[in-house]
């Protein structure tokens, strides 16, 4: 589920599973694109484009329809001199991680950092992944973290369970849990198809760290179609939903999303997720 690799100048298109990462056939209506990951590029020489939809260089996947597929590319067109910008400073300091022997995860749009365990896979800051649900809105995860990146042979785009920080209008919802249970449902109709088999689970709350802040938490299972390779019997799709007085004044609700395959050797756990969520702090 990462981008493709190879050289930065030589564009590459084509179509996969969002689960396994295996090639499907083209179908225009029936596609999804990939985030582009520049694994390659040295940070401090890359250069950046200003914000798209908030998002210092964003990376963005737009999945299309109902069919959970991506799109990969490389190599966009070069941006105008006005378009750039000097590269991001180094920080000073690190930021450390709160749980003993966790990875802290940033994100450039969102001002929160929240922690994974060791072998989850990490991308940058400015790594971007979104989806076009079938009423036409677009849902995205930034400060992405995966587990199990390409456990399906043949595949590096594959991943057993995915995390980062995605938002909802404070004007959409009612409340802090309806919030969570929405995003939730959202990213079901997005990454598996529109009405796809699911059952809502019951708003729990969760203790986070940025300033003894309660969240709450909604998990919503799905049941993915089973005709793709590589496929899980289910998919947790858990969203941590902040207050709005966690970052008063920006009129959203900030979401720790975590989509986890379920019923498969080593499945993240539902405790693993909700620490997480209680790693949440202010950047």
């Amino acid at each position: 589920m990462t981008g493709p690799g190879g050289r930065i100048d030589e564009p590459r298109q084509w179509f996969v599973d969002p689960l396994t990462g295996q090639p499907l056939e083209t179908d225009a209506e029936q596609t999804r694109p990939l985030p582009v990951i520049r694994e390659t590029v040295p940070p401090r020489r890359r250069l950046r484009l200003r914000p798209t939809l908030g998002v210092l260089g964003l990376v963005l996947v737009l999945a299309v329809g109902t069919a959970a597929t991506y799109q990969a590319k490389t190599a966009p067109p070069p941006p105008s001199a006005h378009d750039l910008v000097l590269p991001d400073p180094v920080p000073a300091t690190r930021i450390e991680p709160v749980i003993a022997g966790w990875q802290p995860v940033l994100s450039d749009d969102h001002p929160l950092v929240y922690d994974v365990p060791p072998d989850w896979r990490l991308e940058e800051p400015d790594v971007a992944i979104g989806y076009e649900t079938p009423s036409g809105d677009l849902v995205t995860l930034q400060g992405v973290a995966r587990y199990k990146r390409a456990f399906c042979p043949g595949s590096d785009l594959s991943a057993r369970a995915m995390a980062g920080f995605t938002t909802i209008d404070e004007g959409e919802v009612g409340d802090l849990a309806q919030a969570a249970e929405e995003t939730t449902i959202r990213w079901a109709e997005a990454a598996y198809g529109h009405a796809p088999k699911t059952e809502i689970g019951k708003a729990g709350p969760v203790p986070v760290l940025d300033g003894g802040t309660t969240a709450t938490a909604v998990t919503t299972t799905v049941v993915p179609a089973p005709d793709g390779p590589c496929p899980a019997p289910s998919v947790a799709i858990t969203a941590i939903a902040l207050p709005l007085r966690a970052l008063p004044g920006s009129g959203r609700y900030h979401v720790l999303l975590v989509l986890a395959d379920q019923g498969i050797p080593g499945a993240i756990a539902s405790g693993v997720v909700l620490k997480m969520g209680e790693s949440i702090r202010r950047e």
